[in-house]
């Protein structure tokens, strides 16, 4: 009867790690939509968890202004809806880097609301394009 179980619970775990093989890794793939975009910035990739909300505020100022751009713009090419991060960044060292975290957080909303706004817009558009 020992033998049954285990011959059973074989049965049942070979195919389950047998297809684990097969999920992807998160964050190893290059992305699906227009797969040669800008990588975040290396300071954002590594910062300092206390520091995290810092590079989140950057993350969105720069979805929004890529949403932005293609909302403008009625085009969603892979330069347009992911532009370089250097006015991002550039615009946060002059205006947002010595803020404190709670206004920094506050920032982060309002570009979050820009963003989701400009989506609105520049999905359609996206979408058309098979870039969404």
């Amino acid at each position: 009867m020992k033998h049954l179980l285990f011959g059973a619970a074989l049965a049942v775990v070979a195919p389950l790690s047998a297809a684990a093989q097969f999920l992807p890794t998160i964050g190893t793939d290059a992305p699906r939509i227009c797969p040669d975009q800008p990588a975040r910035p290396d300071w954002i990739e590594n910062i300092a968890p206390r520091e995290a909300h810092k590079g989140q505020l950057v993350q969105m100022m720069y979805r929004a202004q890529g949403m932005q751009a293609v909302a403008e713009s009625g085009s969603c090419g892979c330069d347009t809806r992911f532009p370089s991060w250097e006015s991002s960044q550039e615009y946060y060292y002059e205006h947002y880097a010595a803020l404190e975290r709670y206004d920094t957080q506050q920032r982060t909303a309002e570009y979050r609301r820009t963003a989701n706004d400009f989506s609105k817009i520049a999905r359609p558009i996206c979408e058309l394009e098979n870039n969404w």
